[in-house]
């Protein structure tokens, strides 16, 4: 009988990469794969994508909204998530329950199925207790952020089975005594599917720069539009593409504007995960201006390794975890929060291109060791190990 997995992630499904990745990976292997995602707008309740069932809620996000309403939020899609999930298990019993974070306590919607024998396999997809005091300017010994601390602790004890995403958040969990035998690191790499090798295109003359992703504030999408009016005066035909969605893009095109870069500026909103190679294919630099704080520095962009696994060269800023795995010579650094050194680390790139696309050649060797395939088979050994297969 074929076994079946359940999903829950408080995201957009397929537009989340990693669930997509994940759960289109335990569908080609042979399991019914059923996700349980936020909706937004006119989305359909229900579709199949890839082999895997959606199942959308009537919660959708608020980006840029305050701490209350996020809670709100969040509490609202628990509820339902645990009520649709248990509900289906009823039905039709559920082998395994894989939930995605943030926030940690999302785990515990997977309790009917977990007394009734279901394995939980738990995401860290992000440190929670970061990403909080991240997002909201928090101290470490906020009531909140104590909150989320044992929230995160609680919830790697009821799994059965963590994966992270990196050795950053695998040694920043076992030192918070999640035991290491828990744990499996599966790294953000690029679906290969979409992300594979591609031929260069002739480009034409100038410089054209991309960003993609979502656009939140510690993302430093504003101190690259910020460094666009030097990088305009000594470089002819510059372009600057940002594809992606968030609640500071009416901030960013009014910053462009303020600047008098927006006829160089070109906003293209969301683009599907499939469309986005074609979307950034043939640009001269990736730019990936992250700020500092302790959140970033826990994470590795996954916008950088989709440059890497195109070719396209880097200017990225020096966090920790991003150290960690390239060195100087793959990628371009530049000090974060400082728009005079992106700038002066662009301009290097555009006078010296053999440096460029030397980066971008020693930057594969990241690929060579980190890819998609690798991590989907020891996501799938992991996943086979819980379900006895």
């Amino acid at each position: 009988m074929t076994k079946r997995i359940a999903v829950i992630t408080h995201s957009r499904y397929p537009v989340e990469p990693r669930a997509r990745r994940m759960a289109e990976a335990c569908a080609e292997q042979g399991y019914a794969v059923d996700v349980f995602c936020l909706r937004e707008g006119d989305e359909p309740v229900q579709a199949v994508v890839n082999g895997v069932a959606i199942r959308r809620l009537p919660v959708a996000r608020h980006p840029g909204a305050g701490a209350l309403v996020y809670l709100r939020e969040y509490l609202q899609f628990f509820l339902l998530a645990a009520w649709r999930v248990a509900r289906e298990h009823l039905r039709r019993r559920y082998d395994m329950v894989q939930v995605h974070n943030p926030p940690d306590v999302l785990a515990f919607a997977s309790l009917v199925p977990r007394i009734l024998g279901a394995r939980i396999l738990y995401d860290v997809r992000d440190l929670a207790p970061e990403l909080f005091m991240s997002r909201f300017n928090a101290a470490p010994d906020h009531l909140l952020g104590r909150t989320l601390y044992a929230s995160e602790r609680w919830a790697c004890r009821y799994a059965h089975g963590i994966t992270c995403c990196t050795t950053h958040a695998f040694n920043v969990l076992t030192g918070r005594g999640v035991p290491a035998e828990k744990l499996t690191i599966v790294m953000n790499c690029p679906d290969d599917r979409f992300f594979g090798a591609v031929a260069l295109q002739p480009k034409p003359n100038g410089l054209r720069l991309v960003y993609h992703g979502t656009l939140p504030h510690r993302y430093g999408v504003n101190l690259l539009i910020r460094a666009l009016p030097q990088l305009a005066r000594e470089i002819p035909g510059l372009r600057l593409d940002i594809i992606g969605f968030g609640d500071t893009q009416p901030a960013l095109e009014a910053l462009a504007r303020e600047l008098g870069v927006d006829s160089i500026t070109h906003f293209h909103g969301y683009v599907p995960l499939e469309r986005i190679p074609a979307a950034i294919q043939g640009a001269d630099l990736g730019v990936v201006p992250m700020r500092k704080d302790i959140f970033t520095d826990c994470g590795l962009p996954t916008k950088l390794l989709e440059y890497v696994a195109l070719g396209i060269p880097a200017v990225v800023s020096r966090t920790v975890t991003t150290t960690e795995y390239f060195a100087d010579d793959m990628v371009q650094y530049f000090a974060p929060d400082n728009v005079a050194d992106l700038t002066t680390q662009i301009l290097a790139l555009y006078r010296d291109p053999m440096r460029a696309a030397q980066l971008a050649a020693n930057a594969r060797r990241f690929i060579d060791e980190h890819n998609w395939a690798h991590e989907k088979a020891g996501y799938l050994r992991l996943v086979d190990h819980l379900l006895g297969a």
